[in-house]
């Protein structure tokens, strides 16, 4: 890297200044506008988290596996400066201009990395080459850092430390960026600033009304309760306003937890039961016309559970098998068009 950086610091060709730009992550020195220093390109962390450490916010650890320069030799790679020479034949480039001869009076000329010094643009003097790091100015190195997760963070966010990636000679060292990830949580669902759990009730809940705790993310326990006498209805909606996420960049503001509810009706119920239903729900008792109707019914059919095999799709006013798809008469045909 150290090679293409000053083979990209003398004037040459587009194509250097292309490497120097993808490895690098920014423009070099030269050309329009002021100077800048080169700066190496950041590492990218991810990290998982849990909803409640996005909810309570958290200090998280990181590991980072990264380049930096040697302490043994403070990123000369030798145990002074005179063990470092530059390259004469590429002078220092890293790269040099290769002339070939295609036929008579005919030549090319091309550019690549310099043979002498492998393309770094300094030759080592072996004996006083660095015993750590061996010439390359740089160690691999692992270091924990700490970031502060904020409260109520977005999935996906990124923290950047700054300086704390990889590091070459006479190049600003790049950043860490640490990316979060929120893993699933098993009750909650999160919709922004807002929180979703599903609640299962039985139907005499849903009459007479819901009181029961929740476990929340900073673990407190929340009584929740309905207006007495509302009555919930199956998949309805209701809101506890305030108990959401908090706001990023403004915890001390919170969402509003939304609960869904899912009814689970009794799998029967006895001649006992039904008439004490009745008896209390005696404004929904049918009328006496209705009844009438009722009572004067020719004919009297019981229900049964559904199952598959009750199904019939494929046998419509023929022998059972038949498809609709399949070619019939004119006049089935005739039919089936004005359909």
């Amino acid at each position: 890297m150290e090679g293409i950086i000053k083979g990209a610091g003398g004037g040459g060709g587009g194509g250097m200044d292309d490497i120097f730009s993808m490895f690098m992550g920014g423009g070099r020195p030269g050309g329009g506008g002021p100077a800048r220093k080169a700066k190496v390109k950041p590492l990218a962390k991810q990290v998982d988290v849990t909803l409640a450490d996005i909810y309570n916010g958290k200090t998280l650890e990181v590991i980072v596996d990264r380049h930096r320069l040697c302490e043994a030799c403070d990123g000369i790679g030798g145990t002074d400066k005179s063990a470092v020479q530059t390259c004469g034949p590429c002078k220092g480039q890293g790269v040099r201009t290769i002339l070939r001869q295609m036929g008579p009076g005919m030549y090319t000329q091309s550019r690549g990395p310099c043979d002498e010094c492998g393309g770094q643009g300094e030759t080592f003097d072996m004996t006083k080459r660095c015993k750590k790091c061996k010439g390359k100015k740089v160690q691999k190195t692992l270091k924990k850092l700490e970031v502060e997760l904020d409260k109520g963070s977005p999935n996906g966010a990124q923290f950047t430390i700054h300086g704390e990636g990889d590091q070459v000679p006479d190049v600003e060292a790049g950043d860490v960026v640490v990316v979060v990830r929120i893993k699933p949580h098993k009750t909650f669902q999160r919709k922004g600033a807002d929180l979703l759990i599903e609640k299962e009730i039985t139907l005499l809940e849903a009459l007479t009304g819901v009181d029961f705790v929740l476990t929340h993310l900073d673990g407190r326990e929340v009584r929740i309760k309905n207006k007495p006498g509302e009555v919930i209805k199956p998949n309805s909606m209701l809101t506890c306003e305030g108990l959401g996420m908090p706001f990023h960049k403004t915890p001390y503001e919170f969402g509003n937890l939304f609960i869904k509810f899912k009814i689970v009706f009794p799998a029967n119920v006895d001649t006992v039961q039904c008439d004490q239903i009745k008896k209390v729900l005696t404004d929904q008792s049918k009328s006496k016309t209705e009844q009438a109707e009722i009572d004067g019914a020719s004919e009297t059919v019981t229900l049964t559970k559904f199952e598959e095999k009750h199904k019939n799709t494929h046998a419509q006013g023929g022998t059972h098998g038949d498809d609709d798809d399949e070619e019939g008469d004119e006049a089935g045909q005739g039919v089936g068009c004005q359909a």
